[in-house]
């Protein structure tokens, strides 16, 4: 039986945090579901919580599911699997029987660290969100590839992973001005945000004493003052693709595995170089 629906699958952080991306992601997913007559229902889960999803497909109240994030070992694919439920993923699994929707994250951060090289920065700290999360392996493996591509060598103790928490983001900077950091490269707006605060309130001007970028740009990197540089994403195609690969499999028609989307490096005021500072003296 047809039902018509498809579910979109949400971190339950989601109820509690801002996620733009996520916003933009599940419009794009709206517009092309309703185009081709679906309704879209939410789910929220975790890597321990999928009550909900459960539900959802024991009462067969859903046709198809779209899951928002890549995660290792999630338990939401098992679940999936075992109902026979066509499902697309928004990022990467390594598991390549699973149709994947995503940017490329590995590209991106190996560009935004290129051109942050080019600029004259030496001591690029990374600080980013819980390896349990693909897209936060691949900010890795770009950072280090841009550093490889550069040809100078990198310092692993610059690389900081698993900031999850304001707590973990300030840990993280203190440990990278330790380490004479000289530009603070951050994984997401959210990690980027609490950093310039932070700075701020340290009387550390950005960007005449360290620099700043993000992986991820929002609204909320442009308006604050000085604007952070910035990798950016059209979140809201991605949504419509990953929801076109869905209904696509839905009606029984081919398609191509792994799709990407293309990606922007904004430079703002963050990342300027630092000139004018000494003309103030």
């Amino acid at each position: 039986m047809r039902t018509n629906n498809i579910a979109m699958i949400v971190p339950q952080r989601f109820i509690t945090l801002d996620l733009p991306f996520l916003r933009k992601c599940m419009g794009g997913i709206c517009i092309m579901a309703d185009q081709r007559g679906y309704d879209l229902m939410l789910c929220y889960a975790s890597n321990t919580e999928y009550s909900q999803l459960q539900r959802q497909l024991a009462n067969h109240k859903v046709d198809g599911v779209i899951l928002t994030y890549a995660m290792a070992d999630d338990p939401c694919i098992e679940l999936l699997r075992q109902y026979e439920t066509p499902f697309v993923l928004i990022g990467r699994s390594e598991d390549k029987t699973i149709p994947q929707a995503d940017n490329d994250q590995v590209a991106a951060a190996c560009e935004m660290t290129r051109i942050l090289l080019q600029l004259g920065a030496k001591r690029i700290a990374l600080l980013v969100g819980s390896t349990i999360y693909a897209v936060n392996t691949d900010r890795i493996r770009g950072y280090l590839r841009g550093f490889a591509e550069f040809g100078v060598p990198v310092d692993q103790r610059l690389v900081h992973s698993g900031v999850e928490s304001a707590g973990q983001t300030l840990d993280a900077l203190e440990a990278a001005l330790e380490q004479k950091a000289d530009c603070i490269l951050c994984g997401d707006d959210e990690i980027a945000f609490e950093v310039m605060g932070e700075l701020r309130t340290r009387h550390i001007l950005v960007p005449n004493d360290l620099r700043v970028a993000s992986l991820y740009d929002s609204s909320m990197l442009a308006s604050i003052t000085p604007s952070v540089s910035a990798v950016q994403y059209d979140a809201e195609q991605l949504g419509k693709t990953a929801c076109r690969m869905l209904l696509d499999r839905l009606a029984g028609k081919e398609i191509v595995m792994r799709q990407l989307e293309g990606h922007q490096v904004i430079l703002r005021d963050s990342t300027k170089w630092r000139e004018r500072s000494h003309s103030i003296k």
